[in-house]
């Protein structure tokens, strides 16, 4: 994600789109379709094509569109305008990402196989971190003039921004069938001083819909901003049938200039979604070049205390959100130790055998 965004995408995207006019141009499509419906075996030529149509989302470097899809939908062609008066009741509501699990991700049982949900969970994480944190992610990109992360001198910290996944957790619930529909919500759960940890479920699609839409331009060219759109849901409980969920995972973020951890609420902050709060949130002053501990960090429960009835997000009620979320996530870190059970050289092993059968 780092990298798309660094690259000149509008000048890439024109020359690519030229490039494949001018080719297009030079082709003739109408034979090559005539060719493939006509003539001898071309039973077996529209099955291949309906073969790969079907299965359109493994094909070959069609992962990579997908994740592209997302970046450049938020950072390029719409992106966002929260706004620091709507940014705050929105820093934890979820993006709905639609998809289903064609023949060639299902194993032999068929259902999506397990390892396939991982790649679900790279597309539907773009989409939330584009569209929530683009703001800090481009004055993190043009640090020495926003002047965001400054050195232990007060000059802008130099260095490229990234964002790297440090962990994913998936926990299984209930098999998805062949094409079955199905929706990813992922939302941001919480943060400490080092890690962004973002939660996805996997949803039977049409089960539940939200009370509405925040971000009411759903198209790559049309007008750009967020604004508020009634939501066509029926289901208004908070009490969702588990039937209704396929599966829930976790990821945690970190995000980087050079070699330095950013702070999580840098970010958040220099996205107009965190409320003021008496002291401010933090800041990266300090001796440059030093990480933010990776420690989930104590709440004073007394200082949090939250009107249930109230609509406004204020920090108490942030970090009485947050609070919660961190409760979940520490078990998830503590599983940061379990290379330490790695035996190695100690025991001997029950076997070694190749990949495959006969190589």
């Amino acid at each position: 994600m780092a990298s798309a965004t660094r690259l000149p995408l509008k000048p890439i995207l024109f020359t690519t789109s030229l490039v494949l006019g001018v080719g297009a141009s030079r082709v003739g499509l109408r034979d090559i379709l005539l060719k493939t419906v006509t003539g001898p075996g071309k039973y077996r030529r529209i099955a291949a094509v309906l073969f790969i149509i079907a299965n359109i989302k493994n094909v070959p470097f069609f992962w990579h569109y997908r994740v592209w899809a997302a970046i450049l939908r938020h950072c390029l062609f719409s992106k966002p305008e929260i706004g620091p008066e709507r940014g705050p009741s929105s820093l934890f509501l979820p993006v709905i990402t639609t998809s289903r699990s064609p023949l060639y991700e299902c194993d032999y049982n068929l259902h999506k196989s397990n390892s396939t949900y991982f790649s679900d969970l790279d597309i539907t994480r773009s989409h939330i971190i584009c569209a929530l944190l683009q703001p800090g992610i481009a004055a993190l990109q043009h640090n020495k003039e926003a002047k965001l992360v400054l050195d232990k001198d007060g000059k802008p910290f130099s260095g490229r921004w990234s964002i790297m996944l440090g962990s994913v957790m998936c926990s299984f619930k209930r098999e998805i069938g062949i094409f079955e529909p199905y929706e990813m919500w992922s939302r941001i759960l919480c943060w400490d001083r080092k890690w962004i940890y973002v939660v996805t479920h996997f949803v039977k699609k049409g089960t539940v819909k939200p009370k509405a839409y925040i971000l009411g331009d759903r198209t790559w060219f049309g007008s750009k901003g967020y604004k508020h759109v009634r939501g066509d849901g029926k289901i208004r409980s908070k009490e969702v049938d588990e039937k209704s969920i396929f599966a829930s995972a976790i990821s945690k973020y970190v995000m980087k200039l050079g070699r330095l951890t950013v702070h999580p609420e840098v970010v958040l902050q220099a996205s107009s979604i965190l409320p003021e709060k008496p002291g401010g949130w933090a800041t990266m002053s300090g001796p440059s070049g030093e990480s933010t501990p990776d420690v989930v960090e104590e709440i004073d429960t007394s200082a949090v205390l939250v009107d249930s009835k109230s609509t406004e997000w204020d920090w108490r009620r942030i970090e009485a959100e947050n609070k919660k979320g961190l409760e979940f996530a520490a078990h998830f870190a503590a599983l940061d130790e379990l290379h330490h059970e790695f035996t190695g050289s100690e025991a001997p092993a029950l076997g070694k055998y190749p990949e495959g059968i006969l190589w």
